[in-house]
């Protein structure tokens, strides 16, 4: 090969070098992770995504569908593609899983209850609940959400029937009615509430109504989805799930 044509081909080479050079690299695709969130956990949820997202460190696509539990069952056995679960109560997951659903299951909050209203009342709870018998009272349909069950077991076992009584479709929904001043009383999850919120609260003890146990169910079996699983039953998740009106 003479000369010209040497230097020709390191030409050749160095141009394809300094393309190469200058053309940007195809970003990778951030993970992508679908959770299905029961309305009381919602707020909580938000905190654990981020917590989760600085602790693996890596660029991820998390998007959070919130409702009550029952419909986002019902999404689940027609199809929806949801990573995992995380039901407010241990009864949907149970359902999902003698269906054929899931890989995993573990419980990863209790939930707790409090009436709630914008009013404040010198007296205590009994009395208080005595007093809805005159007034509207929120819920969350019994038929879709643990917390409605709840809420209607205390109800029943005070003999407290108000004056109008409105389902929302979620216990968020039914703390809304509250707060939008549709209904005076709302029987809702603590968890709702957060700083700097404008009523007054009371604790239902919990032996007046049935356990909360709230479980998460792993639908799909990728590292991402088994990371975040295992993440919300860490210390640390716990720790931020417990100081977040969970027991």
């Amino acid at each position: 090969m003479s000369r010209s044509g040497v230097g020709h081909s390191y030409t050749a080479i160095g141009v394809v070098v300094l393309l190469l050079l200058f053309v940007p690299l195809t970003e990778a695709k951030p993970t992508r992770l679908t959770l299905a969130c029961a309305a009381n956990f919602s707020a909580t949820m938000n905190k654990l995504v981020t917590l989760f997202e600085l602790q693996t460190k890596e660029v991820m696509d998390i998007r959070v569908s919130v409702g009550s539990s029952g419909s986002l069952a019902t999404q689940i056995q027609h199809g929806a593609p949801y990573d995992v679960f995380l039901s407010a109560d241990k009864h949907y997951v149970e359902l999902l899983t003698q269906a054929g659903f899931g890989h995993d299951r573990a419980r990863y909050a209790m939930g707790e209850l409090v009436l709630y209203s914008l009013d404040k009342s010198p007296h205590g709870l009994e009395q208080v609940l005595m007093n809805t018998t005159k007034a509207t009272v929120a819920i969350a349909n019994p038929k879709h959400a643990p917390y409605g069950r709840a809420a209607q077991q205390i109800l029943q076992r005070h003999s407290a029937t108000p004056k109008r009584l409105v389902k929302g479709t979620s216990v968020l929904q039914a703390f809304q009615y509250v707060e939008s001043g549709h209904a005076r009383y709302g029987l809702i999850a603590k968890s709702l509430l957060k700083p700097g919120f404008k009523g007054q609260w009371f604790d239902i003890p919990a032996h007046w109504y049935d356990p909360i146990e709230q479980h998460a169910l792993l639908l799909a079996e990728h590292p991402a989805a088994r990371a975040f699983f295992d993440f919300i039953q860490s210390d640390d998740a716990q720790q931020l799930i417990k100081a977040s009106g969970y027991r």
